[in-house]
């Protein structure tokens, strides 16, 4: 009778404290057929975003709970549970749905708001940033009073070329934009720069406490938003996103989502 083995995908983990760490046994693969965007709620759960426009939702363990077809989303925030944002460039609206994307309520932005709104993202007091590609403007509103709360403009000289912002996020009072070419840049939120994470081909970053995470290299990068201190996790195997949680990582690219245990407990400060 032949022996079964578990696969274990050992990974070193390296931060200035000297703790090293791996990944436990892998939960699940899931086949992928495409994927454009991921993302993770404060749950755990993570969702996909296939080539056709699909999205799908799983649980811890892997397992499809929800699904939504043909969302031509342009932006996808779960991070405010139970709520599911995505903002659709095509027809400038937002959506919120449910935990499962039920009961959709569609808003559509005031033109007044933004002459090219080419993302826009949900804060933790129930407001939106708006990012106006005509003139590289930011500006924070009331959906509910249609007002105007804050508005900055990006300096664009810092660009070697036209920046082309691809995801916005707040967090933790900070504002975050990926362009693909020039990096992460972060923003307070009065709208001066306060850094620039320059890592060029990145297609999605996250956060983790009080870490921002991308996949870069075959080694998910942590970077302390206080303290400025990278550690690395490394990771072989050609994945194109990178998910953490309390108690998983979630490996993705084009063919297959890999779930795996982890124990973060070590690095918590």
């Amino acid at each position: 009778m032949k022996s079964k083995l578990t696969l274990l995908l050992i990974v070193s983990l390296t931060c200035s404290g000297g703790h090293a760490q791996t990944l436990g046994k892998k939960i699940k693969d899931i086949k992928t057929k495409g994927v454009t965007q991921v993302s993770v709620d404060r749950l755990g759960n993570f969702f996909l975003i296939g080539t056709n426009g699909t999205i799908k939702k799983y649980d811890a363990q892997g397992k499809e709970t929800a699904a939504l077809k043909h969302s031509h989303a342009t932006l996808l925030e779960p991070w405010f549970h139970p709520i599911i944002f995505l903002y659709r460039k095509k027809n400038q609206s937002i959506s919120n749905y449910g935990r499962n994307f039920e009961n959709e309520k569609v808003a559509p932005l005031d033109p007044a708001w933004a002459i090219e709104p080419q993302l826009a993202c949900p804060t933790n007091d129930n407001k939106i940033w708006i990012y106006d590609g005509s003139d590289a403007s930011l500006k924070k509103v009331n959906p509910l009073t249609q007002e105007v709360l804050m508005e900055f403009t990006i300096d664009t000289t810092q660009f070697k070329r036209a920046p082309s912002f691809r995801h916005l996020r707040e967090y933790q009072s900070m504002l975050f934009l990926l362009d693909p070419v020039a990096g992460i840049f972060i923003y307070n939120n009065i709208g001066k720069l306060i850094n620039r994470i320059e890592v060029s081909g990145l297609r999605h970053f996250n956060f983790f406490g009080e870490e921002l995470y991308y996949l870069h290299e075959n080694h998910i990068r942590f970077f302390d938003l206080y303290t400025e201190e990278l550690r690395s996790l490394s990771v072989e195997g050609g994945y194109q996103f990178a998910l953490v949680t309390d108690e998983r990582v979630v490996l993705i690219n084009q063919k297959k989502a890999s779930v795996y245990a982890f124990n973060p407990q070590s690095n918590e400060k």
